[in-house]
Order: structure tokens, then sequence, then C-alpha cells
């Protein structure tokens, strides 16, 4: 009996449980989550260090504290929180997937690439699809071409709906010049992503090769009208004016 005495409260006659610590982090925790979607951002600090003070090495606060810390572009601080994460509990697939997804914006490749290579290991972690596509882009970085297509064709299989990969396999398969692949692609890709610069140019391209007027005039007007700033309209300006002078 004495030995439970620590662990209980009695108030107007009634016992109470001590609060559990390993519920008031989650709840902290969670709470910081959402103060960071909502753009909270002192808020969210308010209760991470909150969840902090009751476990100093909660692996889910310093990973939370890292992704805020680099919407506040305070990136030595991010990868600080991010490192106590990981070395808390380096199973925590979420901090290491967001980890290297850092090091890919940072433009440390090799150090990207090892750490998405041991989140894709984990065959139950939910974003995998998401890894496999961040390790077609570091790899592509990397000057590793056979390696992001394999990254891309694995986050395909994973998500048939992984839009930036089917859009990365859509421009190999037409570099490769394999064109009906490339618009198969490039259709699936439709299905699951707003057009973007890129993507309109890489439609022209297809609906030159296939001889289809009607998909070229319709891209051309949209990069003209939505992206007339970009690098793709340039490239298409470029292109337009060279074969005008030809014709």
């Amino acid at each position: 009996m004495l030995g439970l005495s620590g662990c209980i409260t009695e108030t107007t006659g009634a016992i109470q449980q001590a609060p559990d610590p390993v519920k008031q982090v989650k709840a902290y925790v969670d709470l910081g989550v959402g103060y960071v979607q909502n753009g909270e951002f002192a808020r969210a600090k308010d209760n991470l260090n909150k969840a902090l003070e009751i476990d100093s090495d909660s692996a889910d606060a310093h990973h939370v504290f890292g992704r805020l810390f680099q919407l506040e572009g305070e990136y030595a601080l991010a990868e600080d929180h991010y490192k106590k994460a990981l070395a808390s509990e380096p199973e925590l697939t979420r901090a290491r997937m967001t980890y290297g997804a850092f090091l890919y914006t940072e433009g440390r490749y090799e150090e990207a690439e090892r750490e998405l290579s041991i989140a894709a290991d984990d065959r139950l972690y939910q974003m995998r699809a998401q890894v496999f596509e961040y390790l077609g882009m570091t790899y592509t970085k990397l000057n590793q071409p056979r390696e992001a297509e394999l990254a891309y064709l694995r986050a395909t299989q994973l998500n048939p709906n992984q839009a930036r990969a089917l859009l990365e396999l859509s421009e190999i398969r037409f570099d490769q010049r394999n064109y009906v692949e490339a618009r198969n692609y490039y259709r699936k890709s439709l299905k699951v992503a707003a057009p973007s610069s890129r993507s309109l140019w890489l439609c022209i391209r297809l609906a030159r090769i296939f001889s289809d007027d009607d998909q070229e005039a319709s891209c051309s007007l949209t990069l003209r009208n939505v992206f007339p700033a970009s690098e793709e309209y340039k490239l298409y300006q470029s292109v337009a004016s060279k074969n005008a002078r030809r014709s």
C-alpha cells in the first residue's frame, strides 16, 4: 500500500491516476504538429518545449522541432534536432525521411542518399513510395541515371499515383526514345497532378513526335499563359523561332 501511495492522489473521495508522462508528451507533440501546420510557430514551440521538459529525449518532439526550424530557415537548429531525434530513436523512419529530404534541399546529396536508403529499407513505412521518389531525385543529382530510374520505378510500384516519379519516368523514356511509354507515363501523371511548366514542355515535345497538332497547340498556349517566365517557355520560344526560320 505504501508503494502505491506515490502513484495515486485522493480528491473529494475519488482516486485519480497520476498523469501518464508518455501520453502527456504525445499530447504536447500532437498540439505542436497542429500549430506547425497552421503556421503558428510560437505556439508550436511552447508545446514542444513542454514535451521536452517531460522527456528531453523525445524523438517525436525533436523531429517536429527540426521541421519547424527548417520552415523558419534556421537550418543549423533544424539539423541539430533531426540528429537528436535519430540518436534517440534510430528506427523513427519518418524523421530519417524528413532529414534525408532536408539534406537534399541543402545540396548534400551523398548524405541524403545514405539517410534515404536507410528509410527505404523500412517495409512498413507508409510513405515509402515518397522515399523512393526522393531517392530518384537524389540519384539524378549524383549523376547516377540507372539508379534514379530504378528508384522511380519502385516508387510507382508502391504507389501508382506517385506524381513526380511518373513525370520523371516519362522524361527518362523520352530521352531513351521510347516515346510510347513516355506518353503513357505522362498521361498517368496528368491524372494525379496539375500541369507544370515542365510537364507542359514535355507535352509539346510528345505531341510533335506523334504529330498531334491540337495537343501541341493546347499545351503551348497553357505554357505561355500560365508560365510565361519559366525556363521551359524560353526553350519553347527558342525552338519555335528556329523552326520558323527553317520554314
